[in-house]
C-alpha cells in the first residue's frame, strides 16, 4: 500500500531558533551540510559555494576565504538540530498539499506523537496516521485515507467490485444499484398475472404468454368494442354473435383485394414501360460506344526518306540542314524532317520533326535502317508540338557509327530513314 507524498518544512514542525536558519538562503539547516569560517559564522554548503564564486570572503564577517576547502564542517550544530523535538507531519489534516505556501491545519484525529528530528523519516514511513491511497485507486477512487482507517474505508468504498446476484456480472458498488434497475436477468413481477418473470423476457411474456392481459376482440376494427382477458378470448368468440362483424370483415377484404388487383395491373404496365425503355437505352448506348470507338481510333502515316551523298554532308552552323520532302495525311496535317550533321556537337547527328500546324497527342517514330535489320536503330517520342517549333533528338546517334562497315551507309553512299506518325482522329 503506497504512501501519499507529503510536503513540509522543518520550521512547520517546531519552533525554530535563529541558529538553525542559514543567513543567506533563510532556510532551515534540516538535511543540509553546515560549514563555518574561522570566525564561526555558519551557512549551508550550497550557499557557501555560490557566495565564494562571487567573492572570496565570509558574507557575515568579511574575513578572507580563498576556497571552500578553507571552511570546516559544523557537525555539532548538525547533530544538535537532529535532536530537536518535532511533531509528526501527519498531525495536520492537509499535509497532502500541492502548494507549499498553503498553511497547515491541525487535525484533532491526527498523530499526536512528538519525536526527534533524526527519527522523523522512519516515523513517517510507519506512522499509523500516514495518508495512503485507497486499494481501489486504480478503479477510480481518489480518496486519501489514513492508514489506521483503511479497513473501514475499503469495506465501504464505492469503487469496490460487486457481483450481480441475478446475472453474475461484476460492477462497481457505486453503479450496481442502477444496474439492479436495468438487469435483464432480475426477476420482476408481472403487473397482470403477478408471476415472477425475468425483466428481459417480460415483453415477450406480455405479448405471447400472460393469460391475464386484456386484449381487444379480433373484430374490433369491424365494430366489436369488447375487451377481454386473453384466457377468456375463446369463450368470447363462442358466446357473442359476430356474424355482422364477420360480414363487414369480408366486405372490407374484398374491397382491399380489388384495390390490390388495380395496383398490380398498374405496376405490371409500369414494368413493361420500363423494360421497353431499357431496351431503347441499350441500343442507344451501343451506338454511342461504337461512335466513341470510331473517334478514338488513330490515323497512321508511314514513309521512307533516303539521303544521298552522305559522306559529303557537313553542316557548320545552325542554319545548315537537310530538309525532307513535306508529307502527311492532308493539307492540314503536314510535316517535314530536318537532318543536321555536326550541328552543335561535333560528331553528333540531330533529327527533328516539324509540323505545319499545332499537334497534340502525336507519336513519332523514326528508324535508321541497317543492311542487317537486327541493327536497325529506332527512337520514338509522344509529345505536344507547337506551331513553328520542332521536336526530336539533338544527339540522335554518333556520326562515326554511320559508315559502310557498320551497315548504315550503302555502297553508293546513301542512308535511309523509315518513319511513322500516329495521331488520334480527334487530336486537334
Amino acid at each position: 500500500m503506497s504512501r501519499e507524498p507529503i510536503i513540509f518544512n522543518f520550521s512547520e514542525l517546531t519552533s525554530v531558533i535563529d541558529e538553525y536558519i542559514c543567513p543567506i538562503c533563510m532556510e532551515t539547516y534540516y538535511k543540509k551540510e553546515i560549514y563555518q569560517c574561522r570566525q564561526g559564522h555558519c551557512s549551508c554548503k550550497d550557499c557557501w559555494k555560490k557566495s565564494l564564486e562571487i567573492k572570496k570572503e565570509c558574507t557575515q564577517c568579511k574575513i578572507r576565504v580563498n576556497s571552500f576547502k578553507n571552511l570546516s564542517r559544523t557537525r555539532q550544530l548538525e547533530n544538535l538540530i537532529l535532536k530537536t523535538d518535532v511533531c509528526c507531519p501527519y498531525s495536520f489534516k492537509n499535509i497532502i498539499r500541492v502548494d507549499e505556501s498553503e498553511e497547515l491545519i491541525k487535525d484533532s484525529n491526527g498523530c499526536k506523537e512528538i519525536i526527534k528530528l533524526e527519527e522523523l523519516d522512519n516515523h513517517i514511513e510507519i506512522c499509523g496516521f500516514r495518508f495512503v491511497k485507497c486499494g481501489y485507486h486504480k478503479k477510480g477512487c481518489k480518496d486519501k485515507i489514513r492508514y489506521n482507517e483503511n479497513e473501514i474505508h475499503i469495506s465501504e468504498c464505492e469503487y469496490q467490485t460487486s457481483k450481480c446476484t441475478h446475472c453474475s456480472n461484476v460492477y462497481l458498488l457505486k453503479t450496481i444499484q442502477q444496474h439492479y434497475l436495468e438487469c435483464h436477468s432480475m426477476l420482476i413481477e408481472c403487473k397482470e398475472c403477478n408471476e415472477k418473470i425475468k425483466r428481459g423476457e417480460m415483453n415477450n411474456h406480455l405479448d405471447k404468454e400472460c393469460q391475464e392481459v386484456i386484449i381487444p376482440c379480433k373484430f374490433s376494427q369491424f365494430g366489436c368494442n369488447d375487451k377481454i382477458k386473453k384466457r377468456k378470448f375463446e369463450n368470447h368468440l363462442d358466446q357473442i354473435n359476430h356474424n355482422k362483424h364477420l360480414s363487414m370483415a369480408i366486405d372490407h377484404f374484398n374491397t382491399a383485394i380489388e384495390h390490390l388487383n388495380i395496383k398490380n395491373t398498374q405496376l405490371s404496365n409500369s414494368i413493361n414501360e420500363l423494360t421497353k425503355g431499357k431496351e431503347d437505352l441499350i441500343i442507344k448506348n451501343n451506338q454511342l460506344l461504337n461512335y466513341i470507338d470510331k473517334l478514338t481510333k488513330c490515323k497512321e502515316y508511314k514513309n521512307n526518306w533516303i539521303i544521298s551523298n552522305y559522306s559529303k554532308i557537313n553542316h557548320n552552323n545552325n542554319y545548315e540542314f537537310l530538309k525532307s520532302p513535306q508529307f502527311g495525311y492532308d493539307t492540314k496535317d503536314l510535316f517535314d524532317i530536318k537532318f543536321f550533321k555536326n550541328k552543335d556537337n561535333v560528331g553528333k547527328i540531330a533529327v527533328y520533326l516539324f509540323p505545319a500546324s499545332e499537334q497534340k497527342n502525336l507519336t513519332f517514330s523514326i528508324t535508321l535502317l541497317n543492311k542487317d535489320t537486327k541493327k536497325n536503330f529506332t527512337l520514338t517520342f509522344n509529345n505536344y508540338i507547337k506551331l513553328g517549333s520542332g521536336k526530336g533528338w539533338l544527339n540522335f546517334i554518333e556520326s562515326d557509327q554511320l559508315n559502310k562497315e557498320n551497315g548504315y551507309v550503302t555502297q553508293d553512299d546513301k542512308i535511309e530513314f523509315e518513319f511513322t506518325i500516329t495521331m488520334p482522329l480527334l487530336s486537334n
